[in-house]
């Protein structure tokens, strides 16, 4: 008897740990998804334009404040605008940019279309 009850607090003790893993690793799967990068094969939209973005802005690594911020544009930091995801003027969408100057010089990711400068067009 008294070597069958070390036996079961070492199972108790295991199937414990082994349900805790678990979830860490259920938890840790979810917060990747989210952190991880989203490409131009999310964008509904092609935009095609050289522009700027209006004030200091987040830059994500996906097309919704659910994603991992890669680090801040500053305001009149020059982007090529790729594509959307959502509609323009839907309020909800964002834009997929490369770029051209400062801090994240080079890279691609997204960025709330509502703080992208959309040139008028004059006929």
């Amino acid at each position: 008897m008294n070597l069958r009850t070390p036996a079961r607090l070492a199972t108790s003790g295991l199937l414990a740990l082994s349900v805790a893993a678990g979830a860490t690793a259920a938890t840790t799967s979810t917060a990747s998804a989210a952190s991880g990068s989203v490409g131009r094969s999310a964008c509904t939209e092609s935009v095609d334009l050289y522009t700027d973005v209006s004030t200091t802005v987040k830059f994500r690594k996906g097309p919704g404040t659910k994603y991992v911020a890669k680090g801040q544009l500053s305001k009149r930091t020059k982007v090529y605008w790729d594509c959307n995801k959502g509609r323009t003027g839907s309020g909800k969408s964002w834009g997929y940019v490369k770029v051209l100057s400062g801090a994240h010089k080079g890279e691609r990711g997204w960025v709330f279309r509502n703080y992208i400068n959309t040139p008028m067009q004059l006929d």
